[in-house]
Protein backbone atom coordinates (compact mmCIF):
# COMPACT_ATOMS: atom_id res chain seq x y z
CA UNK A 1 0.00 0.00 0.00
CA UNK A 2 1.46 3.43 -0.64
CA UNK A 3 1.30 6.02 2.17
CA UNK A 4 -1.21 9.09 2.37
CA UNK A 5 -1.54 12.31 4.25
CA UNK A 6 -4.85 14.08 4.78
CA UNK A 7 -4.91 17.48 5.00
CA UNK A 8 -8.82 19.29 4.92
CA UNK A 9 -10.14 22.00 6.82
CA UNK A 10 -12.87 21.37 9.93
CA UNK A 11 -14.29 22.67 12.85
CA UNK A 12 -14.10 20.81 16.42
CA UNK A 13 -14.93 20.98 19.86
CA UNK A 14 -13.68 19.21 22.88
CA UNK A 15 -16.84 16.69 23.57
CA UNK A 16 -17.40 13.49 25.36
CA UNK A 17 -19.13 10.65 23.64
CA UNK A 18 -22.25 10.69 25.74
CA UNK A 19 -22.71 13.85 25.15
CA UNK A 20 -22.23 13.85 21.59
CA UNK A 21 -24.85 11.11 21.59
CA UNK A 22 -27.37 13.09 23.50
CA UNK A 23 -26.58 16.33 21.19
CA UNK A 24 -27.38 13.69 18.15
CA UNK A 25 -30.58 12.99 20.45
CA UNK A 26 -29.02 9.22 20.47
CA UNK A 27 -29.54 6.63 22.66
CA UNK A 28 -25.46 5.47 23.58
CA UNK A 29 -24.80 1.72 23.12
CA UNK A 30 -24.77 -0.49 25.90
CA UNK A 31 -21.06 -1.60 24.71
CA UNK A 32 -19.79 2.10 24.50
CA UNK A 33 -18.36 4.94 27.72
CA UNK A 34 -20.44 8.12 27.74
CA UNK A 35 -17.23 9.27 29.46
CA UNK A 36 -14.84 8.58 26.90
CA UNK A 37 -13.49 12.20 25.96
CA UNK A 38 -13.09 13.12 22.56
CA UNK A 39 -14.28 15.57 19.91
CA UNK A 40 -17.41 16.70 18.34
CA UNK A 41 -16.25 17.29 14.46
CA UNK A 42 -18.15 19.29 11.74
CA UNK A 43 -16.83 18.71 8.06
CA UNK A 44 -17.20 21.34 4.80
CA UNK A 45 -19.59 19.29 3.60
CA UNK A 46 -21.94 19.52 7.20
CA UNK A 47 -21.41 15.89 8.19
CA UNK A 48 -21.01 15.78 11.73
CA UNK A 49 -19.44 13.43 14.02
CA UNK A 50 -17.68 11.74 16.92
CA UNK A 51 -14.01 11.21 17.13
CA UNK A 52 -12.15 10.18 20.50
CA UNK A 53 -9.55 12.12 21.75
CA UNK A 54 -6.09 10.34 20.49
CA UNK A 55 -7.88 9.40 17.14
CA UNK A 56 -8.58 13.23 16.80
CA UNK A 57 -5.04 14.76 18.14
CA UNK A 58 -3.19 12.41 16.21
CA UNK A 59 -4.75 13.36 12.91
CA UNK A 60 -5.90 17.15 13.83
CA UNK A 61 -3.52 20.15 14.67
CA UNK A 62 -5.26 23.35 15.50
CA UNK A 63 -5.05 26.28 13.33
CA UNK A 64 -2.61 28.95 14.37
CA UNK A 65 -0.57 26.83 16.16
CA UNK A 66 1.55 25.56 14.18
CA UNK A 67 2.01 28.27 11.16
CA UNK A 68 3.70 25.88 8.65
CA UNK A 69 0.25 23.87 9.02
CA UNK A 70 -1.67 26.49 8.56
CA UNK A 71 0.15 26.77 4.98
CA UNK A 72 -0.75 23.64 3.85
CA UNK A 73 -4.44 23.61 2.00
CA UNK A 74 -2.22 26.48 0.27
CA UNK A 75 0.01 24.15 -0.96
CA UNK A 76 -3.07 21.89 -2.67
CA UNK A 77 -4.20 24.67 -4.31
CA UNK A 78 -4.46 24.28 -8.53
CA UNK A 79 -4.01 28.04 -7.92
CA UNK A 80 -0.42 29.05 -8.57
CA UNK A 81 -0.78 32.60 -7.14
CA UNK A 82 -2.23 30.62 -3.92
CA UNK A 83 0.88 28.01 -4.15
CA UNK A 84 3.12 30.86 -4.23
CA UNK A 85 2.08 32.79 -1.59
CA UNK A 86 2.15 29.47 0.81
CA UNK A 87 5.76 28.87 -0.43
CA UNK A 88 6.73 32.54 0.41
CA UNK A 89 4.73 32.32 3.76
CA UNK A 90 6.64 28.91 5.01
CA UNK A 91 10.13 30.67 4.21
CA UNK A 92 9.08 33.42 5.83
CA UNK A 93 8.28 31.20 8.92
CA UNK A 94 11.35 29.26 8.57
CA UNK A 95 13.82 32.35 8.27
CA UNK A 96 12.18 33.90 11.59
CA UNK A 97 12.57 30.49 13.21
CA UNK A 98 16.73 30.01 12.17
CA UNK A 99 17.29 34.29 13.18
CA UNK A 100 15.61 32.74 17.00
CA UNK A 101 18.13 30.54 16.69
CA UNK A 102 20.96 31.86 15.40
CA UNK A 103 20.32 34.36 18.26
CA UNK A 104 20.27 32.02 20.94
CA UNK A 105 23.36 30.43 19.85
CA UNK A 106 25.24 33.55 19.49
CA UNK A 107 23.96 34.18 23.16
CA UNK A 108 24.78 30.72 24.33
CA UNK A 109 21.00 30.42 25.20
CA UNK A 110 19.81 27.15 22.64
CA UNK A 111 18.35 24.39 25.03
CA UNK A 112 20.78 21.88 22.71
CA UNK A 113 24.15 21.71 21.23
CA UNK A 114 24.22 21.48 17.18
CA UNK A 115 26.42 20.07 15.64
CA UNK A 116 27.44 22.32 12.67
CA UNK A 117 28.84 25.59 13.42
CA UNK A 118 27.03 29.00 13.62
CA UNK A 119 28.98 29.98 10.01
CA UNK A 120 27.13 27.33 8.33
CA UNK A 121 23.96 28.02 10.25
CA UNK A 122 24.41 31.50 8.91
CA UNK A 123 25.52 30.37 5.81
CA UNK A 124 21.95 28.99 5.05
CA UNK A 125 20.13 32.18 6.43
CA UNK A 126 21.92 33.85 3.81
CA UNK A 127 20.65 31.57 1.45
CA UNK A 128 17.31 31.44 2.44
CA UNK A 129 17.24 35.54 2.30
CA UNK A 130 18.30 35.53 -1.56
CA UNK A 131 15.48 32.83 -1.70
CA UNK A 132 12.92 35.51 -0.43
CA UNK A 133 14.09 37.97 -1.90
CA UNK A 134 14.02 36.15 -5.37
CA UNK A 135 10.33 35.31 -4.25
CA UNK A 136 9.60 38.91 -4.14
CA UNK A 137 11.20 39.92 -7.32
CA UNK A 138 9.07 37.64 -8.82
CA UNK A 139 5.57 38.15 -6.83
CA UNK A 140 6.44 41.68 -8.19
CA UNK A 141 6.49 40.19 -11.87
CA UNK A 142 3.40 38.27 -11.37
CA UNK A 143 1.39 40.49 -9.80
CA UNK A 144 1.18 38.39 -6.95
CA UNK A 145 0.61 40.20 -3.15
CA UNK A 146 2.02 38.99 -0.54
CA UNK A 147 0.50 41.50 1.70
CA UNK A 148 -1.12 39.44 5.00
CA UNK A 149 -1.07 39.08 8.28
CA UNK A 150 2.68 37.62 7.90
CA UNK A 151 4.07 40.96 6.71
CA UNK A 152 4.14 41.04 11.03
CA UNK A 153 6.57 38.62 10.41
CA UNK A 154 8.38 39.75 7.83
CA UNK A 155 9.01 42.75 9.54
CA UNK A 156 10.38 41.33 12.81
CA UNK A 157 12.60 38.93 10.22
CA UNK A 158 16.02 39.67 9.50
Amino acid sequence: MKTYIGVKKIEAEPMTRGDYNTYRGWQIPTDENPADEGYHVKHADGHESWSPKEDFENTFLEKGKNLLNDTALLMKSTDFKERFKAEYEQLLIRITGLQRMLESYKAGKLPFQPNCSYELLYEQFVHMKGYLNALELRATIEKISLEKENKNEQSNCC
